[in-house]
């Protein structure tokens, strides 16, 4: 029964170590798989015909009249001669946002151009799948589009491999960015595992090699009894887990359609690859083994029968796999805090797109209620100077094919009023009064850090043409701007790249002198406004932000439309309050980063079956304690307990040394993803979730406990069953 125990735990820790590799790079796969099949689907059910007309809009979408915070809906509006009248819509326009309720055939949609708002109604969906944001969306008549003032380029030829480059989803592009480190923490832990496991059985038969070399067996024959050993060993391990894992493979996806909707895909490579290497590993672990067995006399065979306690070797695996856990939460909650939007930005931000409206009509907005405060805010991105291309955003093509180039810019704001920012350099009065009487901006910290700039240095912006300016840098703010200007559409309007560098604050004159546009053709296409404190008090943000959006909507028009949602002359009126985006970004980013996160914590859960082998090894060396502990009274519950403690203590242990190494991880290859994001002067912040990370290793606590017990009963039981 002690051989078949010993076989049975060994085995269990070559299959978690086998299936842990297997597992982690099928999932990758799959990974890579849901893009590949997604983009073939999308290429036989929405093919765009050979010149066809493409122009860019965003849709003004607003369920049950709630203007939705997350980033802009964009639609990708191509012709289709077969088409009469009405427009096809592909759900995936919908199915970014994940929009359960789709609006009804017949019903009107807003779609938001460069040169107006227009109204075209669904005549029906076309079911296609995730679909890439260059890549149309919506269908209508060429007759249609020439009543439609916009820009229209040719269709373009969309490869599969183009198509598929750019289908991943953010969960499935973190999956892509970290998986060389859940692959790294699966390896490790893999390795420990198996040394363990094979070390473990290897060495609970030393009394049996002992008595053959006293039969006279050579070493050179215990050493093949040995190998062979650890080798059917190692390819039943291998059998159990690449079956295992694949098994959980298919599992894992199917409670998690929403990231893989394409299904699984093994990894046949790591199958083989693992295949290869488990008999080398196990081959060295028997090398291992044999030091103290060759050691053994065969005169002492009575006195050398004990097995040593090994825990070390499951203490580093459950430590390399709770490491991965901690690894992928520091990872992700230090990557969020840069893109959480500062609270001294000012309640909320309100777009007037596309041509926005006089300085003559937002003064209309003076008597708006609940607002303290209302300020025009007008955007303009320019170079900067040297010029410096952008590294791509995907698939960004002019009308003839070739790439149109995108250098570093920034995001000129201009307002009269400059909200409280924290000031990081340069004091708020002095900047306030040169911003006012010469050519100077104030910048974010991000950018200083990005460009190593500092208070006094001077900000060369290339305005278009042959038009240059040179502003002083009179003041340096700490803020956090990415989502408020990506969710209120304040970059990418005058045929700009969306990445930017950062906003930079200017004076209107300032942003005048650097706009060749017509001054007369501008208009003003922001706002920003401070809600009183006693109005948010009684609504709430959000519906404080319905009535505020409303009321500037009837101010400007003289009558809320009520079909439209935000409708002014041609306009539509959205307003995004800061902490409704905040809030959307931390929960987004908590269901990207708890999708990670499980996938290292399936490795605890699983690595806890390795504390079988650990608890028989320590019951065999301990056979001789535990007996007389018997012999003077202890209960079998009493023994049991003692290798539950030493589970307890491993796992414990485990923990201590897994926290501070996975956050080093984690924090680590916080740098390796900015590194691949087009967005300078993120900075790196250290952030450590701490109520997750507790409730994590009360979790790992508990399923190693879950093992422990109940195995730890039955050694026990088993050891002691004769003695009654």
């Amino acid at each position: 029964m002690k051989v078949t125990a010993r076989f049975v735990c060994a085995i269990t820790g070559v299959a978690v170590a086998c299936g842990a590799v297997i597992f982690t790079s099928s999932l990758s796969k799959t990974n890579d798989h849901q893009s590949m099949c997604a983009a073939k689907k999308l290429m036989s059910q929405v093919p765009v015909e050979k010149g066809a007309l493409i122009a860019d809009f965003q849709l003004d979408y607003r369920p049950n009249r709630k203007v939705m915070q997350g980033p802009p809906m964009r639609a990708v509006v191509a012709t289709k001669t077969s088409l009469k009248e009405g427009a096809l819509v592909c759900k995936s326009l919908f199915a970014s946002r994940r929009i359960a309720a789709l609006p009804s055939i017949g019903e009107e949609l807003v779609l938001l151009g460069r040169k107006g708002a227009y109204k075209v109604k669904i005549a029906g969906f076309i079911d296609s799948g995730p679909s890439p944001r260059f890549y149309p969306n919506v269908f209508i008549s060429p007759k249609l589009a020439s009543t439609m003032d916009e820009t229209w380029r040719e269709s373009e030829t969309y490869s599969l491999r183009d198509l598929a480059e750019s289908l991943e989803s953010d969960a499935q592009s973190n999956i892509s960015r970290s998986g060389w480190m859940l692959i790294c923490g699966a390896i490790l832990t893999s390795i420990c595992l198996l040394i363990n496991s094979l070390f473990i059985s290897i060495e609970s038969s030393r009394r049996e090699i002992a008595i053959l070399r006293s039969l006279g067996m050579s070493k050179l024959s215990v050493a093949k009894k040995v190998f062979a050993e650890s080798a059917s060993v190692s390819f039943a391990g291998f059998a159990v887990g690449a079956l295992l894992s694949i098994s959980s493979l298919f599992v894992y996806v199917f409670f998690d359609r929403d990231t893989f909707p394409m299904g699984a895909a093994v990894d046949f490579r790591s199958l083989l690859l693992v295949l290869a290497a488990a008999p080398s590993v196990a081959a060295v672990s028997a090398l291992f083994a044999l030091v103290p067995a060759f050691a053994v006399k065969p005169l002492e065979i009575s006195s050398r029968g004990a097995v040593r306690k090994r825990s070390v070797g499951m203490l580093a695996a459950f430590a390399v796999g709770f490491g991965a856990f901690v690894a992928v939460e520091v990872w992700g909650v230090s990557l969020t805090e840069p893109f959480v939007p500062s609270k001294e930005w000012p309640s909320a931000i309100v777009s007037i797109l596309p041509a926005g409206v006089s300085s003559f009509d937002i003064g209309k907005l003076s008597s708006v209620e609940g607002v303290r405060r209302i300020s025009e805010l007008q955007p303009l991105q320019v170079n900067v100077l040297p010029l410096e291309e952008l590294p791509h955003p995907k698939r960004r093509r002019s009308q003839r094919g070739k790439k149109v180039k995108h250098y570093r810019n920034v995001l000129l704001l201009a307002s009269s009023h400059l909200p409280d920012f924290k000031f990081h350099s340069g004091v708020r009065g002095e900047a306030l009064k040169k911003l006012r009487r010469e050519d100077a901006c104030v910048i974010t910290k991000m950018m200083a850090n990005a460009r190593k700039l500092k208070l006094g240095d001077r900000l060369e912006l290339d305005c278009g043409g042959s038009h240059k300016m040179t502003l002083e840098i009179v003041g340096v703010v700490d803020l956090n701007w990415h989502m408020v200007t990506s969710r209120a559409l304040l970059r990418g309007l005058n045929r700009m790249s969306s990445s930017t560098d950062g906003p930079v604050f200017v004076s209107f004159d300032t942003l005048a002198a650097c706009d060749h546009r017509p001054q007369e053709l501008v208009k003003m296409t922001h706002l920003w406004l401070d809600y009183e404190e006693d109005f948010i008090l009684k609504h709430g943000v959000f519906e404080a932000g319905r009535k505020v959006e409303r009321s500037i909507v009837e101010a400007l028009d003289g009558a809320y439309l009520k079909d439209a949602g935000g409708t002014v002359r041609g306009n539509t009126v959205r307003l995004h309050s800061r902490d409704e985006v905040a809030d959307g970004t931390l929960s987004h980013s908590s269901d990207l980063v708890g999708a990670m996160a499980r996938i290292p914590f399936v490795f605890v859960v699983v690595i806890s079956l390795g504390f079988v082998a650990m608890l028989v090894s320590s019951a065999e060396s301990r056979k001789g304690e535990f007996s007389v502990l018997r012999s003077v009274g202890a209960t079998k519950l009493m023994l049991a307990g003692i290798l539950v403690k030493e589970a307890l203590a491993v796992s414990v242990s485990a923990i201590c040394f897994a926290i501070p190494g996975g956050s080093v991880l984690g924090w680590l290859c916080t740098w390796v993803t900015r590194a691949s994001m087009p967005n300078w002067g993120l900075p790196a912040t250290f952030s450590f979730p701490f109520v997750i990370i507790v409730k994590g290793a009360l979790f790992a606590v508990f399923f190693a406990l879950l093992v422990a017990i109940p195995a730890s009963i039955v050694i026990i039981e088993k050891k002691f069953r004769k003695k009654g």
